[in-house]
């Protein structure tokens, strides 16, 4: 076939679909036209999913008359010069393309009108083409509605789902520029039904609780860290809000939303050992990073970043959220039959101590200082108040140690709190890379899988870190020759092998030391089950007091639960 130049209408479709994605792009990138625009006041109508119509009013600065017509040309824009542009953009639309590519793409009529004008300017497009333009009575501001959305492109309407799908889509779209925006007033109505309404007033929480509810928004915990490398704030669930996937972990750059791997796994990360496997935070997050450290033109949509130094983005969110959570972390609550148990006073929540027994020595792990070194946990802050000493009781179900508190009875899972204790300790090791090891009196061969091999390659300086000392043997076979001293009267070669499957099936390096501390904790830990005597019970006890987070295990379950002796009165009908 000759080669030919698209005639300009094929271009520009092309082009349209790229831009305009779903009914949704357009109502984003009209939205944040009007946030540039200085915009205190925004609503959007659609109908149909957006399908049929999207109406976007705002009370933003308007477009010149004289400029009206050029607004809808290709590459047209009023905020950027020159190419050194790129590397210092503050605004949310910068590349020209929206309005030209969703009057190719639909119906589009325009109302504008600047503060020192007489009248508004009304323009109306088919096809990309200005058909017709005239004064008209408005206020300030811009009104834009786009008709029979991809009627141009029939080819987009076989990837476009049905009219309840691309509802959810906009309300998504907007929730998210709500919450980066909270003083702004935005409204929605899809079909005339009020979906979304906030006040402006520049509270986050009021935004978020507009979006996810007042309950679970007045629960949040609130985020703000100034000392990593980039200042870090917003809104994070309790472990207890949890959700089953990651559409509760909103991501904003510069107060723009974003979607992006690695700072999306930061905040993951702060909830490890606080979440159970399979479960994901609800997160509101601000990552305010300098505009030349930032690449927002990697993306026709501007849906994705890239950022200069990754690394320092991961950690201060990693950090500013762990810490926010360690400060705040409640001890779990009895349920069920107790179902009247109450939440535990904030003075109650930072840390857990035992009362001590006098004993000969004790067989589980000593207490060990906090480190604060940065592969270690963060500390609680300064001045975090201590819970009144407990007593243990004893045990039930060779399983739960009781233990008796001035505000209530205290259950331990042995299993869980045990593996806490050696968790945090094996990271303290890390920190300070000095494995406690043990070693065997002979080698001990296994067998590997080609995937457990290739994991080998990452992960045997990550176990030898944690005193699993480990040396290819042929091309499926491995040697073991030492252990950390608490794994020494587990299964060496199903520790060894549980660790590279988890290696193996991480996609990010930055968690594979944590996953491997959580695989040997958990395989060196007492078991449920196991019978302990008073020494040991309060050994453990001791021991987990000792800890930055002793409310939960590495893999999110809780330690302690608390019944008080409110809920105690209340059962026994005295109170």
């Amino acid at each position: 076939m000759a080669i030919r130049v698209l005639p300009p209408g094929v271009a520009a479709r092309i082009a349209a679909g790229e831009v305009i994605e779903r009914p949704a792009s357009v109502v984003k990138e009209l939205v944040e036209n009007s946030l540039d625009a200085g915009a205190r006041v925004i609503g959007v109508e659609i109908r149909h999913g957006g399908l049929a119509s999207i109406r976007v009013t705002d009370d933003g600065c308007g477009i010149p008359a004289d400029e009206v017509a050029l607004a809808f040309e290709r590459h047209a824009t009023s905020k950027l010069v020159s190419v050194e542009d790129l590397t210092d953009i503050d605004t949310l639309g910068f590349r020209g393309e929206a309005l030209a590519s969703i009057a190719a793409a639909a119906g589009v009529r325009m109302t504008t009108r600047t503060a020192d004008a007489e009248s508004a300017t009304t323009v109306e497009l088919e096809s990309g083409a200005i058909v017709r333009q005239s004064a008209a009575g408005a206020g300030l501001g811009t009104t834009i509605e786009v008709e029979a959305l991809f009627s141009t492109i029939p080819a987009r309407l076989k990837f476009i789902r049905s009219s309840a799908a691309e509802t959810a889509r906009v309300r998504q779209t907007m929730d998210h520029l709500a919450m980066a925006h909270p003083h702004v007033q935005f409204s929605l109505k899809t079909d005339g039904r009020l979906q979304l309404s906030t006040s402006g007033n520049g509270s986050l929480r009021d935004a978020v609780a507009a979006v996810h509810g007042a309950e679970l928004a007045q629960a949040m915990i609130e985020v703000g860290s100034w000392t990593g490398a980039y200042p870090v704030w917003g809104l994070v669930g309790t472990p207890e809000q949890s959700r089953a996937n990651r559409t509760g972990i909103s991501l904003f750059v510069n107060n723009r939303w974003v979607q992006h791997r690695a700072v999306g796994v930061a905040i993951e990360e702060a909830y490890r050992g606080l979440l159970m496997e399979g479960r994901f935070p609800i997160a509101v997050v601000f990552l305010d990073v300098p505009p030349g450290e930032v690449d927002v033109n990697v993306h026709p949509n501007k849906r994705e970043v890239r950022l200069s130094h990754e690394g320092d983005a991961f950690s201060s969110v990693q950090h500013a959220v762990r810490d926010a959570l360690l400060a705040a972390s409640p001890i779990a609550e009895g349920e069920g039959l107790l179902s009247q148990a109450v939440a535990a006073p904030p003075s109650l929540q930072p840390e857990l101590t035992f009362a001590s027994q006098e004993r000969e020595q004790s067989p589980l792990p000593e207490p060990a200082p906090v480190m604060e070194e940065a592969h270690a946990p963060l500390a609680p802050p300064p001045g975090a108040s201590p819970l009144s000493r407990l007593r243990v009781l004893g045990q039930i179900a060779n399983t739960y140690i009781v233990a008796d508190g001035p505000d209530g009875m205290y259950l331990i899972d042995q299993h869980a709190a045990h593996e806490s204790v050696l968790y945090y300790r094996l990271l303290r090791q890390w920190a300070n890379s000095a494995p406690e090891v043990q070693p065997m009196l002979e080698p001990l061969p296994m067998g590997l899988t080609p995937q457990q091999m290739d994991a080998l390659g990452e992960g045997r300086a990550v176990l030898e870190r944690y005193g699993l000392l480990v040396e290819p043997f042929g091309d499926d076979t491995l040697l073991v020759r030492a252990v950390p001293v608490m794994a020494r009267r587990v299964d060496a070669a199903k520790l060894v092998a549980e660790a590279l499957d988890g290696f193996a099936a991480r996609t990010n390096g930055a968690d594979t030391h944590l996953s491997a501390a959580a695989s040997i904790a958990c395989h060196s830990a007492v078991r449920a089950g196991q019978t302990l005597d008073q020494q040991e019970m309060t050994a453990l006890g001791e021991a987990l007091a000792s800890e930055m987070n002793p409310q939960h295990c590495p893999h999110g379950r809780p330690t302690v639960i608390r019944v008080s002796t409110d809920v105690l009165g209340r059962q026994f009908g005295r109170l």
